[in-house]
C-alpha cells in the first residue's frame, strides 16, 4: 500500500461532503456543537493522515490501519454505549456526543475500504468479545 494513495484517498471533500450534511440535519444540534464536532473528527482524520505520511515502509502502512481503525472503533463503540444508556435513563442523549458517535462512522467508513473483511471481521469480533479477569 502507497502512502500518498492512502492519504490522497483519507484526504479531499468526502468528509465534508459527507459528515457536514448530517450534522447540520441531526435534531437539537446547535451550530457551535456542529462546528466542534467538525473539527474534532476532522483532526481524527488529519491526525491519520499524518500518521500515514510518516511510514516510509508500504507492508506497515495496513497494520497502522487496522489499530487506527480499532482505536476509533473502540471510541465509536463507548459513544454509542454511552448515547443508548442515556436514552434508556432519561429519554434522550448528550447531543454532541450522538454528533461524535455518527461523525467517527464515517471515519470507519473510510477506513474499512481500505482494510481486508478478513481484518475488519476479525477486529469486530475481538471488540465484541468482553474482557474477564481472574482475581489472583
Amino acid at each position: 500500500m502507497e502512502s500518498n494513495k492512502v492519504t490522497s484517498f483519507l484526504e479531499g471533500s468526502w468528509l465534508a461532503d459527507v459528515v457536514r450534511p448530517n450534522l447540520e440535519q441531526f435534531p437539537g444540534a446547535a451550530p457551535e456543537q456542529i462546528e466542534r464536532t467538525w473539527k474534532w473528527v476532522d483532526n481524527l482524520r488529519t491526525q491519520l493522515v499524518a500518521l500515514v505520511r510518516d511510514i516510509d515502509d508500504p507492508d506497515q502502512i495496513p497494520t497502522t490501519l487496522a489499530i487506527y481503525y480499532i482505536e476509533c472503533k473502540s471510541h465509536w463503540i463507548a459513544l454509542n454505549t454511552k448515547v443508548n444508556y442515556q436514552n434508556f435513563r432519561h429519554g434522550s442523549c448528550d447531543v454532541e456526543t450522538a454528533l461524535r458517535g455518527a461523525a467517527i462512522s464515517q471515519i470507519l467508513a473510510r477506513v474499512e475500504t481500505l482494510l481486508t473483511a478478513d481484518d475488519i471481521n476479525q477486529i469486530t469480533e475481538f471488540l465484541a468479545q468482553p474482557i474477564s479477569r481472574q482475581a489472583a
